[in-house]
């Protein structure tokens, strides 16, 4: 009997779909359970043409409510499809137009670099001091009043958010009263805006979703998009973590990664990381059409999961899948259906991440700090990898020499 996999990812976290995946003697594509109903999970190139052929896969539906209600907020752009999934993304694609989200990613290079200064000769839990560091920048980059201990207190509730999404113990009813509390926070800012109470600085994303683009939404669902503006930017803490212990354990390129011509490098070694850093095990789908992948009869209703590392890892697609080596993208644009950390296929008329150019900027900025300071890892560097979504063991302690 088919063990349900929801039951795995909350036993085994990001072993569960490798498990399976040698159970079925690493097919591309075999049968398996989720919640209860069928569902067939993909991986490799095909398997993310298939999970991104909108004709064939929805998303309504396919995530249990408990988990992304908490994670993305009831109402929110990544349930909808077709033309309602188009319109809401479209003011994503507006709000975070490349000329629009340098601002951020320089303004947290440059606040990090400020506040790694206050690290001399201290241990340092990195975690947390890039949860405050993304959440204090994202909020004044959104044209949203918060500074000081409101703006830290209001990124650790994010940061509360992204922590809960697996289940994963305590973390699931901390994460479920910090998107209460942010749900309410965001409403109110929304309202305020149309009441003419609050006014943010013209075509900042506050001004945007509250009487631009998204002037239509009632104002609840857009403090829930306002909320998929701002837990992104603080979630990128999580692969920024693994990018500061890959620097640590990869030393080499520690001055390969410093001055204004090492730009293209430090996207690479990000790149890298986020191939090779767990954080989403998986995406599911609901098929609304017939199909067939590798000999596997997908029908309509069915579930379709997509392997996010075991298509980051494939080795059809990849040489030496399990080496870090971030040479690998050098002068090489990641295959949109090869590289899918943050989804696949087009960001303009699918499901990927419309965030993530924004997510590689930031990691390059992180990069080009972290890679002046003279910093050694003082905590274990392994993680718990039956927790999703997980981190370095203390939230990565580091030593920064006076």
């Amino acid at each position: 009997m088919t063990v349900d996999l929801s039951w795995a990812l909350w036993r085994a976290g990001y072993r569960a779909l490798p498990e399976e995946r040698s159970a079925h003697a690493g097919a591309p594509a075999y049968p398996s359970r989720l919640v209860g109903r069928r569902a067939v999970v993909v991986r490799g190139r095909d398997g993310t043409r298939l999970f991104y052929d909108p004709t064939v896969i929805q998303r309504r539906g396919a995530i249990p409510p408990p988990l992304a209600d908490l994670l993305f907020g009831r109402g929110a752009v990544h349930g909808l499809d077709d033309e309602a999934h188009a319109e809401r993304k479209a003011m994503f694609l507006q709000v975070l137009a490349a000329e629009r989200v340098e601002p951020l990613a320089l303004a947290i290079g440059t606040d990090l670099q400020r506040r790694a200064r206050s690290w001399r000769g201290r241990d340092v839990q990195l975690h947390s001091e890039l949860v405050e560091v993304y959440g204090a920048a994202v909020l004044a980059w959104a044209g949203i009043d918060c500074t000081g201990a409101q703006a830290r207190r209001t990124s650790h509730h994010l940061a509360h958010i992204v922590d809960g999404f697996g289940g994963a113990g305590a973390a699931y009813p901390r994460g479920w009263a910090a998107r209460i509390r942010a749900d309410r926070w965001a409403r109110r800012l929304v309202q305020s805006v149309r009441d003419g109470q609050r006014r943010p600085p013209p075509g900042s994303p506050l001004e945007l979703i509250a009487t631009g683009p998204g002037r239509d939404l009632d104002a609840r669902t857009a403090g829930v998009e306002l909320l998929n503006l701002l837990r992104p930017t603080v979630a990128v803490a999580w692969p920024a973590t693994f990018a500061a212990l890959a620097l640590a354990q990869h030393e080499q390129w520690r001055p390969l990664l410093r001055g204004d011509d090492a730009s293209a490098r430090r996207t690479a070694f990000g790149h890298e990381v986020r191939r090779t850093c767990p954080f989403v095990p998986a995406l599911a789908g609901t098929a609304r059409s017939t199909a067939e992948i590798h000999g596997e009869r997908v029908e309509p209703g069915d579930l379709v999961v997509l392997d996010v590392p075991g298509t980051n890892h494939d080795a059809q697609a990849w040489t030496e899948p399990d080496e870090f080596l971030p040479e690998r993208f050098a002068d090489v644009e990641p295959d949109p259906y090869e590289f899918v950390p943050q989804g696949g296929g087009d960001p303009r008329t699918g499901h990927r991440c419309p965030g993530e150019p924004l997510t590689v900027r930031m990691l390059a900025e992180t990069l080009r700090v972290l890679a002046e300071v003279d910093y050694a890892v003082v905590s274990s560097p392994s993680y718990d990898a039956t927790r999703i979504p997980t981190l370095p063991a203390r939230g990565l302690m580091v030593r920064v020499a006076p």
